[in-house]
């Protein structure tokens, strides 16, 4: 039987490999899109896709072992098609000292919060592709700075869990004291359980296991986006595109 210290490093060490996961099929899907045609090369990607996809269960299956959390099914909506993430609009722009991607775009505004830069990176440029203005934040600390300074602006903060400093438990209960109806969804491999059922319970969105791909990405926030308009909320949360 594990001692709660090495339960707390298996599901730490978990999250770890999750983001590097996360990375690799960021990282393979921008070379996959540049080959696109090759039939040699998509042999392999697709070697890799398989290999990504077993470390993920199996890292998966570890952390159940010991206590893991099992996501919420993702709604059963037929996905948008892929975009290349190089495909995104370069234009940026800047509002009370933020920096916007794609700000003249026509779709909502999205903050995602992640300390993997090239995770960010990929996000923003496949949300931009699509059309929605993007601003993103590498901790806690400046996510929250940013809400405070654009929070009305904002439709939906794609925000990870596993951050240094301030988790996404603790960041959400900053944000939760901004704007009680922020809308927030969690993006990470794993999250402990006791405390992803807290963030649900005081209105979570969602939760977007890693490593996800373009797909899930923009299936979810739109979804999402398409639930929160429907409900008819005020404020932030119901900008129209």
């Amino acid at each position: 039987m594990l001692d709660p210290e090495e339960i707390r490093w298996v599901k730490s060490t978990a999250n770890e490999l999750n983001n590097l996961l996360q990375v690799i099929t960021d990282s393979s899907q921008v070379l996959e899109d540049l080959c696109a045609g090759n039939t040699q090369t998509e042999s392999y990607f697709a070697i890799l896709r398989n290999g990504v996809d077993r470390a993920a269960k199996v890292t998966r299956m570890m952390v159940d072992r010991v206590g893991g959390i099992a996501a919420p099914p993702v709604p059963a909506t037929a996905p948008p098609p892929v975009v290349p993430a190089h495909a995104g609009a370069e234009e940026t722009g800047s509002e009370n000292g933020i920096q916007i991607h794609n700000p003249k775009g026509t779709r909502e505004m999205v903050m995602i919060v992640d300390d993997e830069d090239f995770v960010t990176m990929l996000a923003e440029k496949v949300l931009s592709a699509e059309g929605y203005r993007v601003v993103t934040a590498k901790d806690g600390f400046q996510a929250i700075d940013i809400y405070r300074k654009l929070g009305e602006k904002i439709s939906l903060i794609i925000l990870d869990f596993t951050m240094p400093l301030m988790d996404g438990s603790d960041v959400f209960t900053e944000l939760l004291d901004i704007n009680p109806k922020v809308p927030v969804v969690l993006s990470s491999g794993f999250a402990e359980q006791d405390r992803l059922r807290g963030m649900l319970a005081r209105g979570l969105r969602g939760f977007i296991p890693k490593p996800y791909t373009q797909e899930k990405l923009l299936t979810e926030v739109r979804t999402t986006l398409d639930t929160i308009l429907a409900e008819g909320r005020s404020g932030p949360a119901a900008a129209r595109h």
